[in-house]
């Protein structure tokens, strides 16, 4: 019974998005990582890769489109609480990456047959 309503609600994703999104934020902070190291390490290259490849894997999955807004929600919740005011703003950039890897996945697969 737990288990099916796990899959339903997508747990995987969920996952990602809380380690991701949150654990790995505070680890940096509180480790004291340059925030240079942490905008262009994590925030740009690591998340936006992230965010392209949970949208790919929701496609080819055929798993619920509105999956694609975990990561972004997740990441925006913690980004409010261990990040600088202005990274924010990488939720709704996440949110277009996911949707554009689902997207280019539709059309890659369009052309293909």
């Amino acid at each position: 019974m737990w288990m099916a309503f796990l899959e339903r609600v997508g747990w995987r994703y969920w996952a990602v998005g809380l380690v991701m999104g949150m654990i790995v934020p505070a680890v940096l902070s509180w480790l004291g990582v340059s925030p240079v190291w942490r905008f262009a390490g994590l925030l740009v290259i690591v998340n936006g890769g992230l965010a392209v490849a949970l949208g790919r894997r929701i496609y080819r999955r055929t798993q619920p489109g509105w999956w694609l807004i975990i990561w972004p929600l997740v990441y925006l919740l913690g980004s409010y609480l261990f990040l600088p005011q202005y990274t924010w703003s990488f939720a709704v950039v996440y949110l277009c990456l996911a949707y554009l890897g689902y997207g280019l996945t539709e059309t890659k697969q369009a052309i293909e047959s």
